[in-house]
């Protein structure tokens, strides 16, 4: 049945931002890596000449020196042991030598500058952040790639940095204390140097569009190409991001927007003041550094209400034809027929980012999937429902270590076979029967480092053998628990194994080790 147009798209517009600037044209690298009811509220469209009717988020909570930032909904600390004063990385078996276990950022305050065509960028950034350690900590570290730390301060008095290799070492003029939050504010600026999307080859980071604005692909550890951060999935923060752009141009985040105003610049990093625009964006709930997007460029913004009240915000480049745009009128469909099976939408912001290039994958960033003007050459039902499933898998609940990516991409992939599935296409049990089993096993290093189909079909097969083993009602039963639990914080596999088991009242040991830890078996139902 072909779905009714969604209103949202008929939506007026207004004066559209010009870039200024010569375009700088990149050519980017193509590689798969995603395979992955309407509402019909009148909808409007935001530019540049037009207020936003976007409002802040609803809670937020009192920080250091007198800061507000927003209160997560959930808290569920990382168990373990305090990490060593002498441990700097994050151990992580599959992609190390990222993130400072030695610290908790709380919250990430982004004034982030760029100009489409410029070759640099200028930020600064205020952390709230705690010691994790149980001895007062000397020092730490951020990660940061291309740009330079120009001054530091923790709670307003200057400290010393060093920069090693892509890592900033901060020492405070005093230790900090455990679980005392500090405010660490850091200027920069310089040219972001790229990074590549773990196996695939795929430029990482802040770089051109075709068009010569901006945008991030941040996954696995672009971020820290335009701002330092604390980049490991196993530390979520709120995030409010700033992007400063000129008046015309239009600068798109994760969120909420709540302001788009015009006002006099600081001339961050010794840049020219004036008058341009401020674009902000709130994240009210944890996310993960990888999960963060950002895009400066030649965009129309097009609000509407989406299913259970959510706030859909969907940014498109201007060249998108009326008829493309309308090919993600299936969000409101997909995300309430997700909604049903795994449980309530968890935010309360939606939409999605279409930027003017060829991207070859689609990637999962929180509340506003990144897509390129590629995406309408693929299946893109069922790409988009591969990128929404992440909102529930990957951004509510996300893996603590990249060995846990299955975490995320298997159960989006099982999440876009269950879309197909149900809305008349091939079964959940035949596409498993077609992956004819795996190289690697789904935690592996190797199925990691791949980005390929021991981490996507394979994830997907292991959560229909587990369908098979406790039955549909226990396993939608296991889904939602999965959900309830870690919501909001992170979780490895070996609790998931742990809560599926606890759950159902079985012992899932055998099906673990046969459908995560060894390679797997052809699938043939049961």
């Amino acid at each position: 049945m072909n779905r009714r147009r969604s209103p949202r798209h008929n939506a007026r517009h207004v004066a559209r931002p010009v870039l200024l600037a010569a375009a700088l044209a990149v050519t980017s690298t193509v590689a798969a890596c995603s395979t992955g009811g309407s509402n019909t509220a009148t909808s409007t469209t935001l530019s540049t000449g037009a207020p936003s009717t976007s409002t802040s988020p609803t809670t937020t909570a009192t920080t250091a020196a007198g800061s507000t930032a927003p209160e997560p909904r959930v808290d569920v600390p990382i168990p373990g042991p305090a990490p060593s004063p002498d441990e700097r990385d994050v151990p992580d078996r599959a992609l190390p030598g990222l993130g400072d276990p030695r610290i908790d950022v709380h919250h990430y305050d982004v004034t982030l500058r760029a100009d489409p065509g410029a070759a640099t960028i200028s930020g600064r950034v205020v952390l709230t952040l705690s010691a994790r350690t149980t001895e007062p900590l000397r020092s730490f570290t951020l990660d940061l790639r291309g740009p330079k730390v120009r001054k530091v301060t923790v709670d307003g008095t200057p400290a010393t940095h060093e920069t090693e290799g892509d890592q900033v070492s901060i020492t405070p003029e005093e230790p900090l204390e455990p679980d005392d939050p500090v405010q660490v504010a850091v200027d920069y600026g310089g040219r972001p140097e790229p990074g590549s999307l773990l196996g695939l080859g795929i430029r990482t980071g802040l770089r051109h569009d075709e068009d010569g604005g901006w945008f991030a692909m941040s996954q696995p550890e672009g971020t820290r190409t335009w701002v330092p951060v604390n980049d490991h999935p196993s530390d979520k923060a709120t995030w409010r991001i700033t992007l400063d752009t000129p008046v015309e141009v239009v600068g798109v985040s994760n969120g909420r927007l709540v302001s788009n105003d015009v006002a006099s610049s600081p001339g961050l990093g010794g840049s020219e003041k004036g008058e341009r625009r401020h674009w902000v964006w709130e994240v009210d709930r944890p996310m993960a550094t990888y999960l963060a997007v950002v895009a400066i460029g030649d965009y129309d913004l097009v609000e509407s209400t989406g299913p259970a009240g959510a706030k859909v915000l969907e940014a498109f480049t201007h060249e998108l034809s009326k008829s493309e745009r309308a090919r993600f009128d299936d969000l409101d469909e997909i995300v309430t027929r997700f909604s049903r099976e795994f449980g309530p939408y968890p935010d309360d912001d939606l939409g999605v980012l279409v930027v003017p290039s060829s991207l070859g994958v689609a990637l999962e960033t929180q509340t506003r999937p990144l897509f390129g003007t590629d995406s309408f050459s693929t299946d893109l039902r069922s790409v988009l429902a591969h990128e929404l499933a992440h909102q529930w898998w990957g951004d509510a609940v996300t893996p603590r270590t990249w060995a846990d990516l299955w975490l995320s991409e298997g159960f989006a992939t099982y999440s876009q076979w269950l879309d197909a599935e149900q809305t008349g296409g091939t079964s959940v049990r035949d596409q498993a029967e077609s992956t004819g089993g795996t190289d690697h096993a789904v935690t592996s290093v190797e199925a990691v480092a791949g980005v390929g189909r021991a981490l996507y079909d394979g994830g997907a097969t292991a959560l229909q053998a587990l369908r098979d083993e406790v039955g549909a009602k226990e396993f939608t039963k296991v889904l939602r628990a999965w959900l309830r639990r870690y919501d909001g914080s992170t979780a490895t596999t070996a609790d998931f194994v742990a809560l599926a088991s606890r759950t159902t009242g079985r012992d899932l040991s055998r099906w673990a080790r046969t459908w995560l830890y060894e390679p797997q078996p052809a699938y043939h139902g049961k």
